[in-house]
């Protein structure tokens, strides 16, 4: 599987409005649950673009109720629902950004170094540099997040910008907790287990044009 990410010529002004036309240009992708691959109970669906300075990414979430309470710069945000992208730049499978972003709009940004069979370490970013916004439509049940990830946070990656046709490593996910109920994950590439740090799952993202 490979994610065709399409280049813009725009810079997005990042408000949480997934209607901008040219977002409709980006292809979506659905997840899907990530113990069994199937459609899960409720649709997160994703797209992303990209130019010369930013990755942006919308997630559209339908839920049945929002869980959601921390409001802090790299709080715990996977304890309660969240959207999630990790961004492997040299493909190293060991080394990759995790980023978190709430329904109220907090952010976790984290760098991981993760050996695959040894302990997994992360490092919080003291510095609060992604561009996020959260739109909540209560009579639709749905809420919209949408970003911009500088590129100057990749410090492995080949050639910063990517050049067009580059390959990156990624997966997107989401974590639907509803309180006192029960925990629904979903993946872009399921891992097969309630554990996202699988790097083995990562799928390549292509920088297009």
């Amino acid at each position: 599987m490979k994610y065709i990410c399409k280049r813009t010529n725009e810079y997005l002004e990042i408000d949480g409005r997934l209607h901008k036309p040219v977002w409709g240009n980006a292809v979506e992708v659905s997840l899907r649950d990530n113990s069994t691959g199937k459609a899960p109970p409720r649709d997160t669906f994703v797209r992303l673009m990209w130019n010369d300075r930013f990755l942006y990414a919308g997630f559209r979430c339908q839920y049945e109720t929002i869980n959601a309470t921390l409001t802090e710069f790299n709080d715990k945000l996977y304890n309660e629902d969240v959207v999630e992208i990790f961004i492997d730049d040299d493909r190293d499978k060991k080394t990759y950004i995790e980023i978190e972003i709430n329904p109220l709009n907090a952010v976790l940004h984290y760098s991981i170094h993760n050996n695959p069979g040894r302990r997994i370490v992360a490092f919080a970013r003291t510095e609060q540099v992604i561009q996020s916004a959260v739109i909540i439509d209560e009579i639709n049940k749905t809420f919209f997040v949408e970003m911009a990830i500088p590129f100057t946070e990749f410090a492995t990656a080949g050639s910063i910008p990517p050049n067009p046709y580059d390959t990156w490593l990624f997966n997107l996910y989401r974590i639907d907790r509803e309180v006192n109920g029960p925990i629904r994950y979903s993946a872009l590439s399921p891992t097969g287990q309630d554990n996202f740090h699988m790097p083995s799952a990562f799928i390549e993202i292509e920088f297009g044009i």
